[in-house]
């Protein structure tokens, strides 16, 4: 879009615009007294640190980083800026009031700052540019896809098992709300655990995947997803799609921009169409969807509502209440997994020792706590939760750093490759969760891959061995046979 030339002395020109938004959104929160212009202004910064980072930093679109801060703005700012612009009706998201909320608006401004600073930085400090893609041959390897194949054989495997074990008889039936009921009231382990190895296995795959296999991991991992889409997994399909399509890009396989396009789009439309339909049992959904009450910012109003748990948590807490680093501390207690015989879930002894996605449910919404709901949380929210307004600059200052330096080095080979998907995907899960849901998938994740390249690396020794010894036998069996 610009030339080297142009950018250079553009730069300076969209450094001090950058600011001025900056400066603006967060003076705009600091008055407290219109939230719709907060909003508009948090939305306004959001695009402008994108076009910046994009444009003049030379950060790809589908990199780590953007990508996170996409996803970020849109399950915090996808519903109040629509609302704010008035070109979206409030009241189809009855869940969420949109009042008292500059506070809120603040900790994403300052979420964003200290972002977008920690992207400049990191690259200023690294010199070299984000490499855009590789030659597919050079993040190639067979061992690596037959792994991944396995693991989204498996995975798929355990979680059909899982699946109609919360009702051999009926499991046809379930609704979505029914079908987390039943994990809750028996044993969950195989309907979880199959979704997060065959989500190990589906990134595993195509990052190890050549040209020719990727398109096998594509169809598969499209039926796979599509699958779980339909049973009301939007969240965990989206960001596994996303996923396998950015490894094709980095790959350097050309995947057609109208194709691009009509996969958003039809998002668009089926992301709000299930939210309703998967309160139906299976077998009926298709026949009752309806697109009588379709609203075309339905989908980025409905992931805009993810606000909710920051404003709560904003509201709920004072400086004494931080937890100082507790949430954290639970989610990596959960990366060893349950292995007892019978399953017992895990007991609190009070709401502060629960997951901050429970504690908020739990205190804002009791009735769905109790009949195993959930609103999620948000990324935001977290570093507050523990740390304050400091936590969050910090929290996203280090975060944006590391996701600069994932990138730079994702693209070295499949290894490389596989652990970026296996940390981006839990990673961007968090945007509107917390992270007991990043350390279990991505901990095990990196575990079996380093697992998969152990038994690789044994492997060739192995057979180096005994070519070396065929080597050393051969003129021996020669002279034996002559002699």
């Amino acid at each position: 879009m610009f030339s080297s030339l142009k950018v250079r002395t553009l730069a300076p020109v969209f450094a001090a615009t950058w600011v001025c938004v900056a400066v603006l959104a967060i003076w705009q929160t600091s008055l407290r007294d219109n939230d719709t212009a907060s909003a508009i202004a948090s939305g306004l910064l959001l695009l402008t640190s994108l076009f910046y980072a994009r444009y003049i930093l030379s950060v790809p679109f589908d990199s780590a980083p953007l990508v996170y801060l996409s996803i970020l703005g849109l399950f915090h700012l996808g519903l109040i800026v629509p609302w704010a612009l008035g070109i979206y009706d409030i009241s189809r998201a009855p869940s969420f009031t949109p009042y008292g909320l500059s506070r809120s608006i603040a900790l994403i401004d300052y979420s964003i700052v200290a972002f977008h600073i920690g992207i400049i930085l990191a690259l200023s400090r690294k010199k070299h540019a984000i490499l855009l893609s590789q030659s597919v041959t050079e993040t190639e390897d067979k061992n690596v896809y037959v792994g991944g194949c396995v693991l989204l054989a498996v995975g798929i495997a355990i979680f059909i098992v899982g699946l109609i074990g919360l009702d051999p008889l009926g499991y046809f039936r379930l609704t979505y709300s029914e079908t987390y009921r039943l994990r809750a009231e028996s044993d969950p382990r195989l309907f979880g655990s199959g979704m997060t190895v065959a989500f190990i296995g589906l990134s595993i795959a195509a990052a190890g995947a050549s040209r020719r296999r990727f398109r096998t991991v594509s169809i598969v991992g499209a039926v796979w997803l599509a699958s779980l889409m339909y049973l009301g997994f939007r969240g965990p399909t989206v960001i596994a799609a996303v996923i396998v399509y950015i490894i094709a890009r980095k790959k350097g396989l050309r995947i057609s921009p109208l194709l691009s396009i009509g996969a958003a789009a039809l998002l668009l439309v089926v992301l709000p169409v299930l939210h309703e339909s998967r309160e139906l049992p299976l077998n009926d959904r298709l026949a009752h969807i309806s697109l009588n009450d379709f609203n075309i910012l339905d989908a980025p109003a409905e992931m805009g509502v993810s606000i909710r748990p920051l404003v709560e948590t904003v509201d709920l807490l004072g400086p004494r209440d931080f937890r100082l680093g507790r949430t954290y501390w639970t989610a990596i207690k959960g990366i060893v997994p349950n292995l007892a015989l019978r399953w017992e879930a895990s007991s609190t002894t009070s709401d502060a020792d629960l997951p901050p996605n429970h504690w908020i449910t739990a205190l804002v919404d009791p009735w769905t706590y109790k009949n195993y709901g959930g609103m999620g949380f948000s990324a935001i929210a977290e570093p507050y939760m523990n740390f304050g307004v400091l936590g969050v600059l910090i929290y996203f200052f280090l975060l944006s750093f590391f996701l600069i330096h994932l990138e730079q080095v994702s693209i070295r080979s499949a290894y490389a490759l596989a652990a970026w998907a296996l940390i981006l995907g839990p990673l961007l899960w968090t945007t509107r969760n917390d992270f007991t849901n990043f350390f279990r998938p991505a901990v095990w994740g990196l575990l079996t891959l380093a697992l998969i390249k152990g038994f690789s690396r044994m492997y060739y020794k192995i057979l180096a061995k005994r070519k070396t010894l065929q080597r050393q036998l051969s003129p021996n069996l020669v002279r034996a046979k002559h002699g």
